[in-house]
C-alpha cells in the first residue's frame, strides 16, 4: 500500500469554506443595531445619532465588500482546482480563521478606531487571508500531484500575480491604515486597474 495520501475532491472544502464565508459576512451586521441610537424625538437627533456611528457603518461597508471580494478569489481559484491533499486543506482552514475573525476585528476598528491597535487589526486580520490565498494558490499550481485543472502556462502567471499583487497592496493598507484608517482599503479598489493596465500594456 503506497505511504501518499490520497487526493480529495473539493467539493466539501468549496462548501465548508462558501458556508464560512456566507456566516461570517452575516455577523458583520449584527454589530449595527437601532439599540445603539439612544433616544430619538427628532430627525435632527436621528441625523446626530447616525453620524455617530458613522464609523460601525464604514467598517461594516468595507469589510463586507473585501469579504466578498476574498471570496471571489476563492470561488475563481476553486474553479480550476481538480484534487485537493492534506496540505491545500490546512492552507485553506487557515484561509478561514482569518476570514471568521473579521467580524470581531472590524468591532475592534470601529470601536477602537482612536488607538494605533485598533486601526491595524482589521487590516492585519485581512492581510493574514490574502497570504494564505497566495501560499494556497502557490501550492496548487507548483504541485506535482496534479492538483490543478487545465490552464495555460499564462493563466496560472496572470492569477499568480494577481495573489501576490493583492498581498503587496495588503501590506500596503497595513502601512497606510495608521495614518488614514479605514480609508487605507481604497487601495484594494486600484488593484484590478492597475492589472488591467498591465495587461493591455503587455497585450501592445
Amino acid at each position: 500500500m503506497s505511504d501518499q495520501p490520497r487526493l480529495l475532491s473539493p467539493r466539501r472544502l468549496e462548501a465548508f469554506s462558501d458556508g464560512v464565508f456566507a456566516i461570517a459576512a452575516t455577523l458583520l451586521v449584527l454589530d449595527l443595531s437601532v439599540d445603539h441610537l439612544g433616544s430619538i424625538g427628532s430627525n435632527d437627533q436621528l441625523w446626530r445619532a447616525l453620524g455617530a456611528i458613522s464609523e460601525s457603518v464604514l467598517s461594516f461597508v468595507i469589510s463586507f465588500l473585501l469579504l466578498c471580494m476574498l471570496w471571489m478569489v476563492h470561488a475563481r481559484q476553486f474553479e480550476h482546482v481538480r484534487r485537493v491533499d492534506d496540505t491545500v486543506l490546512w492552507l485553506n482552514s487557515l484561509r478561514l480563521l482569518g476570514v471568521v475573525l473579521i467580524p470581531f476585528t472590524t468591532s475592534l476598528n470601529a470601536d477602537f478606531s482612536e488607538l494605533l491597535l485598533g486601526r491595524l487589526v482589521l487590516p492585519l486580520n485581512f492581510l493574514w487571508v490574502l497570504l494564505f490565498d497566495w501560499a494556497l494558490w502557490r501550492y496548487v499550481t507548483t504541485s506535482p500531484r496534479g492538483l490543478l485543472g487545465e490552464l495555460s502556462t499564462e493563466e496560472v502567471r496572470a492569477s499568480s500575480r494577481r495573489a501576490l499583487g493583492a498581498v503587496i497592496i495588503g501590506l500596503v493598507v497595513v502601512l497606510l491604515a495608521p495614518v488614514i484608517g479605514s480609508w487605507a482599503f481604497l487601495a484594494f479598489a486600484v488593484a484590478p486597474l492597475a492589472d488591467a493596465a498591465l495587461s493591455r500594456r503587455r497585450r501592445g
